[in-house]
């Protein structure tokens, strides 16, 4: 049994480490459509929770509805499908009809 659990975690351990050395760094400025569409599901995740985030605190809104968030994910993703060279903080701005904002 403890060599069992001793594997287990070694696997994980070494699973683990592969994966922080695939971190994704982006520059949500320049971030394109074509980009966030090559992107697996986590790292959409990731990057649509961002800029959800990010528009959501410049409204202050600190409400989180999670059928909201993923229309808007989606109405995001079917925006950027058309228009590919879009930057993802545009294509969210028309797809969704918000103003997001501008760093200083």
């Amino acid at each position: 049994m403890r060599k069992l659990l001793i594997t287990i975690t070694v696997l994980l351990l070494s699973n683990a480490s592969g994966k922080a050395e695939e971190k994704l760094v982006v520059d949500m400025s320049r971030m394109t459509c074509r980009e966030l569409a090559r992107l697996d599901f986590q790292d959409f995740a990731g990057v649509t929770m961002w800029l959800s985030g990010y528009y959501n605190a410049s409204v202050h809104n600190t409400v989180v509805d999670l059928y909201q968030f993923a229309q808007a994910a989606k109405t995001v993703k079917d925006f950027c499908q058309t228009s590919p060279q879009s930057t993802v903080m545009s294509a969210a701005e028309r797809a969704l009809g918000i103003k997001m904002p501008r760093s200083r």
